[in-house]
């Protein structure tokens, strides 16, 4: 007891004295996790990115990204500090309590701070993770986003019972879909097959189909006698398939082919 007397006192002393990236102050965090360690380094601006790399990157260490006004944050570590934190940033593979957070209150209200930079050679040994872990415990657990005490990977993390139960009760009923009891708006109902769908034994009329199809092609043609020279010009396949009574599918069939169209004309689209 008294062996920490003495040290909490030699903490308060030279508290702003130690760096956290020496062999001694690892082991004084160590000792005396349970007080808030201080941050070496705090970025207010998180839309400043081009500071950020040229600080953090290739840079291993601890870092926090920290709600201002709640004093929330979320600590985690990685060897590549700028990497890590554009994770965070960019919402990608990142703490989902965290994200909820950052989409509630804007990027604005937080700050990052590094607790801890791992690039002393004395210290390398020591894992990232274990130095997390000190500093995770340094604080209440209850004024974090993280989900464990400790740092490791989430394949050693068992949810609940509670939170396991719950994603079973997704899949309970297989009859009622997750879009159970909700209702689909006219667009998205245009998609459904069977008596769902608005055009259900329903038919277009022939004029109807007309208009869709010279929607459906625009591109303009050109009959072409067997020495290449042009005839006539057509709007669509549609107004060609109609001169000659056929279907658009023929003419479709003759453009791709390149052959002969009632073995005396050719059927070509015409480029404007």
């Amino acid at each position: 007891m008294k062996l920490f007397i003495l040290l909490f006192l030699f903490y308060q002393i030279y508290y702003d004295k130690f760096q956290y990236d020496s062999l001694v102050s690892i082991f004084y965090i160590q000792c005396l996790y349970v007080v808030p360690i201080k941050p070496l380094k705090t970025y207010n601006d998180l839309s400043d990115t081009k500071l950020l790399k040229k600080d953090l990157s290739k840079l291993g260490g601890v870092y926090g990204l920290i709600h201002v006004k709640s004093s929330k944050q979320y600590i985690g570590s990685s060897l590549n500090l700028y990497s890590r934190l554009m994770d965070h940033i960019k919402g990608r593979e990142s703490n989902i309590r965290l994200q909820r957070s950052i989409k509630k209150y804007g990027l604005k209200s937080f700050n990052i701070v590094i607790y801890y930079f791992h690039k002393d050679p004395a210290v390398l040994y020591i894992s990232l993770t274990d130095i997390e872990t000190i500093v995770i415990s340094a604080d209440p657990f209850s004024s974090l986003f993280n989900f464990k005490k400790e740092a490791n990977s989430m394949l050693r993390f068992k949810h609940k019972k509670q939170a396991i139960e719950k994603m079973k009760s997704r899949f309970v009923n297989k009859i009622n879909p997750l879009m159970f009891g909700q209702t689909h708006n006219k667009i998205s109902l245009i998609n459904k097959p069977g008596e769902l769908n608005p055009m259900f034994d329903k038919t277009h009329s022939e004029y109807t189909q007309n208009l869709m199809s010279i929607k459906r092609s625009i591109r303009p043609l050109g009959l072409y006698d067997k020495n290449c020279h042009i005839i006539e010009k057509y709007s669509n396949q549609v107004e060609l398939a109609n001169k000659f009574n056929v279907h658009t599918t023929t003419i479709s069939r003759y453009i791709k082919s390149g052959k002969l169209f009632k073995s005396k004309f050719y059927i070509r689209e015409i480029n404007n």
